[in-house]
Formats: structure tokens, sequence, C-alpha cells
């Protein structure tokens, strides 16, 4: 591919995303009167754009091997099962049945579907594949290698979940999400080291979002029952068991 025609792609690429974040994120301009459908619609055109401009960028800079679908393998797919359990537990399960929590829009949930899809492309293209490789690089003559990479790259995908303070939630719900996305962020660092590549890590972080966003979109209630968090905490065990003992091996086989 010649330069001038990966500058005009990259040029119209990051025109698109800064339009979309000034339609979407400054201006709210209406696409549609649906006052749910508005907002999420504007949301998943604007996180597309992002993440397609992103993918583009490690693509002509050539810092993309951990994009390639080929290194994706079943052993790595089964290897990611206990991850299941965490997204499993952060679905409404019990409050739904319950009646806690209602879906007051299904007609959107394809909207809902891309949007979290958006989301989880551009996090985890920036926070897991772009930031996590570039502190293993940094840290690739140490011992803890892996462990200061991950902790440092959950730490800033914690703190940027700050900037919730001025979508109007209180300081209580925000240091409660950062102290899950923190954990959810480790357990993904570790799935993209171990996996070698993004896709597996977006799919669950997708997935994750799937149950997660559900009351502040197309849906109403409390997801907090006594059921969720019985099973957070149980899986969230489990699942940190493993990533804990995946670490260790990880570090074990860096130093050898």
């Amino acid at each position: 591919m010649n330069k001038v025609l990966k500058y005009t792609i990259t040029i119209l690429l990051i025109a698109l995303a800064v339009t979309g974040f000034i339609l979407f994120e400054v201006v709210h301009i209406e696409l549609v009167k649906d006052e749910d459908a508005n907002p999420l619609l504007g949301r998943a055109i604007y996180y597309l754009a992002i993440g397609g401009l992103f993918i583009w960028l490690q693509f002509i800079l050539g810092n993309a091997p951990y994009m390639s679908i080929k290194s994706l393998t079943g052993r790595a797919a089964l290897w990611c099962l206990p991850c299941l359990l965490v997204i499993i537990a952060n679905f409404p399960f019990s409050a739904i049945a319950k009646g806690d929590v209602t879906i007051t829009r299904p007609d959107l949930i394809y909207l809902y579907v891309i949007y979290v899809i958006g989301i989880a492309l551009v996090e985890e293209i920036v926070f897991r594949g772009v930031l996590l490789f570039l502190l293993l690089d940094v840290f690739k003559k140490s011992k803890l290698k892996h462990f200061f990479s991950i902790l440092i790259s959950s730490g800033v995908f914690s703190l940027f979940h700050l900037t919730n303070l001025f979508a109007n939630m209180d300081i209580g719900s925000v240091l409660l999400q950062m102290i899950y996305t923190f954990l959810v962020g480790a357990m993904l660092a570790i799935v993209t080291i171990k996996t070698k590549n993004i896709w597996m890590a977006v799919i669950i972080h997708a997935a994750f979002d799937f149950g997660g966003l559900l009351t502040v979109t197309i849906a109403s209630g409390d997801p907090w029952d006594t059921v969720f968090w019985i099973l957070t905490i149980s899986c969230g065990i489990l699942c940190a068991g493993h990533m804990i003992y995946s670490l260790i091996k990880l570090e074990r086989n860096h130093v050898s």
C-alpha cells in the first residue's frame, strides 16, 4: 500500500472519529426521535469509529501481531473458560426472574450488542493491546515482568473510569466501579498475554458489559440482589485462583 493511500485513509478515519466525538459526545445530535435509541445509536457509531481508527493505526505501524485471529487456538479458548463464570455472575438472572429488573426496551437489544462490542473493542485495543504490550517491553528484563505490566495497565484502566464523575455518577458508585474494573482489567490482561491476542479479551469484555450495563440502557431496576453477590464472590474467587496460578506460571517461564 503506497504512502498517499495510507495517509488518506488515516486522515479520513481520524476525521470520522473526531466528528463522531463532537456529534455524539458533545453536541448529542438527534439521529432518531426515540430517546432511548438515540444515545445508544450515537455511542455505537462513535465507539466503532474510534475502534476502526485504532485498528488501522496498529496495522500501518506494524505493531499488531496480537490482533491476528490465526493465533487463536482451541486450547487458548478452553483456558479462558473460567472467565465465563465472571460473565455469568455479572448477568442479573435472579433479579430478572424475580421482576426486580425489567427489560424495558427488548427491541433495542441488537443496538445494545453493537454498543457493548464497540466499548470492548476500543478499551481492549488501548489498555491491553497498546498499553499492556508497551509495559511488557518496558519490564522485559524484570523477574516480575508480567506482574508489573498487569498491575500498572489495570491501574490505569481503573483510573480511567474516574471520568464517569463527569457523567453525574456519585463518588461511591465510581469508586466501586474502579475496584471491579481493576480486577476485570487484570483478568483481561492475563487473557491477552496467555492467548497472545486481544480478541478473546474483546469477547469476554463485551459479554461482561452486556450484563453489567443493562440497567443503564435498555432495562431498569436493581440487579444487585443476594444471589448476584453470592455468584459474584464465589465465581470471582474461582476465576482469581485460575488467573493467579497462570500468572505464577508465566513469571516462572519468563525467568527460566
